[in-house]
Order: structure tokens, then C-alpha cells, then sequence
């Protein structure tokens, strides 16, 4: 199940990397199965840009919605659900036939093969149709590529097919699937996702941003955080002494989900003891669509001083109370005693006389 859950992650990472900032994507990743595992025989999993808006389980057998807005009914869902089963009922039969086949093709001996499939469109800002795809992969092999672009260019790549099947695919994807079937159902099923979770992919949340100074074994690291941003896009920078610092020299730079629905990226850089006795200037900026201008954070010893000074504040309250207390304590004792001396004098005088 490795393999499985490799490929399932390199397409939902291609999925939501692949759509741009300027346009919304739709795409069905869908997996068939055989052999005795714990998974459904075929599964397919919705995504709206990197939502899930919905999944097809064979044992159900019925495409069931999945996004942040179940309740919101239209007119059209019944029909809409027939397509989208049609749909999926030919993805399974097709996967299925194409499975048998390539399994002769390639001779597997493995006791259960995968096969997997990334399928989808893509649609611009202003509603034109920007590209549908599809690609193929069975057991971790590379079988076949198609793109069909904005309804004027179409490519396909027969990967590890046979000889002589790459003409009759193509003419098959093209004519048929792409042109009758996938776009017009794709785009379709995009806008109708779009119009009902609009308030979701279409929302933008700041990033916060922090720049961390840490002790290691050989020295420091220093990270810049953006956390809690959404859309996906952003552009972080980690400078030094004000200059971009290569990108060779540094660890992460992968957007990832925070789980609460927004996303994060870390960039960290080692630097020596020996560097950061140099005491350069480390700073990170980030640029999202959120934002007007860039966002900066910067590490230095003055940042440390305006903490240790918000820090220090309540304590001087209470020394100051502390000491108004002593000086109020020592002012009457000090009226005590001069009272007592009053009263022994005077009782002396008395004595005397």
C-alpha cells in the first residue's frame, strides 16, 4: 500500500500546485483496485482547487458531496448527480477493462495492482476555459499524459504503452472524451461547485509572519514562519544583511495544510557560531494576495530590548508599590517611636519634680 499512498499524495500535491492564483480547478482522483485490500475496489475523491468537494465509493454507488456547504440544495443537484454517476460508472468500467489489459501488457506477479488516475480542468477568474487533463499510472508505472488546452491544443503522451496504441488513443481522447464528454461535464460540475463554495476558495486570510532564532547542536538556526495564510500562494523570503539568501542554503520551502483550513511555509537557515558572531542582520518578508505591501519581521537586538522593557513594566509596578509600602512603614514607625520619646520625657520631667 505504499505505492498507494505515494502516488494518491504526489497527485493531490501536483493537484493543488498545478491551479494558479488566477484561476479555479476541478479535479477527480480516482483509483481502482485489484486484489483483497482494505480500500473500496474504486474510489474517487473531488477536489475544488484544494477543497474537497466530494467522493464516488463503488460500494455506495452514489456520488455524495462533500464540501463546507452540504446543505445549500439547488434545483439542479438530482440531475446533476446522474451525470456525475455516469460519469464515474465509466471511469470504473474503463480503469477496469484498462487494468486487464495493461496487466497482460506488463505481466505483473504482484498479488493486487493499483491503478490511478488525475483527471480535471482548470478555468480562469473570468470564466474562460483554460485546459482539461488527464494522466495515468498503474503500479507506479508511467503509462499515459494528455492535455487538451483551451479548446484549440491538444497533446498525448503514450508513456509506456504499447507501440501502435498511441495514434488510436489519441484519436480516441480527443474526439470523444475530451470534446463531448469530460470538458463540457467538467466545467460545468467547477462552476457549479465555485457558485456554492465561493465564500470558502475564494476567501483570503493574512499570513502572520515570524522570524525564530534557535540553538543547535553546531551552532543556530534561523527560521522564517508564515502561518495561517489562505489562498495557498505566497512568496517568502529569508534576507540577509537585506539580500535574498540562496535558496541551496536553505531547508523547507514547502506549503503545507495547517489543518484548521489555512496553510503555512517555513524557509530555515543554519548558521554557525562562528557566522553569528559576524552579527548580521536577518530579516523575512512575505508577499500574498491578502496584502498591500509586503510583510517584514526582522531579528535584532533592539526588537530584544522593546520586549525586555514590555516585559519589565509590571514588575516596576510592583517595585514601585512595594517601596511606596516600605516608605510608608518606616515614615510611621519613625512617628511612633517620636511619640513614645515624647511620652518618657515627660513622664521624667514629672518624676524629677
Amino acid at each position: 500500500m505504499g505505492r498507494l499512498h505515494a502516488f494518491l499524495f504526489f497527485l493531490y500535491i501536483h493537484n493543488i500546485v498545478y491551479a494558479g492564483s488566477g484561476s479555479h480547478s476541478l479535479w477527480a482522483l480516482a483509483t481502482y483496485i485489484i486484489g483483497e485490500t482494505p480500500f473500496p475496489e474504486f474510489i474517487v475523491v473531488v477536489m475544488l482547487d484544494d477543497v474537497q468537494v466530494g467522493y464516488y465509493d463503488s460500494k455506495i454507488k452514489q456520488p455524495v458531496y462533500k464540501g463546507y456547504h452540504t446543505s445549500d440544495k439547488t434545483k439542479d443537484d438530482v440531475a446533476q448527480n446522474r451525470i456525475l454517476y455516469t460519469a464515474y460508472e465509466n471511469m470504473y468500467n474503463n480503469m477496469k477493462a484498462r487494468s486487464s489489459e495493461l496487466n497482460q501488457v506488463f505481466n505483473f506477479t504482484e498479488r493486487f495492482q493499483v491503478q490511478q488516475s488525475i483527471s480535471g480542468c482548470e478555468m480562469l477568474d473570468n470564466g474562460d476555459q483554460a485546459l482539461i487533463m488527464t494522466k495515468n499510472n498503474l503500479n507506479s508505472i508511467y503509462t499515459d499524459y494528455a492535455i487538451y488546452y483551451n479548446n484549440t491544443h491538444f497533446t498525448y503522451d503514450a508513456g509506456n504503452l504499447l507501440v501502435g496504441h498511441d495514434e488510436k488513443i489519441q484519436t480516441y481522447i480527443h474526439e470523444i472524451l475530451f470534446q463531448n464528454v469530460w470538458f463540457p461535464i467538467c466545467i460545468q460540475t467547477l462552476k457549479r461547485c465555485l457558485k456554492r463554495e465561493k465564500n470558502v476558495v475564494m476567501r483570503k486570510v493574512a499570513p502572520r509572519l515570524r522570524l525564530i532564532k534557535k540553538r543547535v547542536s553546531e551552532g543556530h538556526r534561523v527560521t522564517c514562519l508564515a502561518f495561517g495564510f489562505y489562498p495557498r500562494h505566497i512568496n517568502l523570503t529569508l534576507l540577509r544583511d537585506g539580500q535574498p539568501v540562496a535558496e541551496q542554503e536553505l531547508t523547507g520551502g514547502e506549503v503545507l495544510p495547517s489543518g484548521d483550513g489555512t496553510y503555512q511555509m517555513r524557509k530555515s537557515l543554519e548558521v554557525s557560531t562562528k557566522e553569528l558572531m559576524e552579527r548580521h542582520q536577518y530579516s523575512c518578508t512575505a508577499s500574498h494576495l491578502s496584502l498591500d505591501n509586503k510583510l517584514d519581521v526582522s531579528w535584532n537586538s533592539e526588537v530584544e530590548r522593546v520586549h525586555l522593557s514590555i516585559l519589565s513594566a509590571p514588575l516596576v509596578m510592583v517595585s514601585v508599590v512595594m517601596l511606596l509600602g516600605i516608605y510608608r512603614c518606616v515614615k510611621w514607625r519613625t512617628a511612633v517611636d517620636t511619640k513614645e520619646e515624647e511620652k518618657v520625657s515627660s513622664y521624667s520631667e514629672i518624676s524629677v519634680n
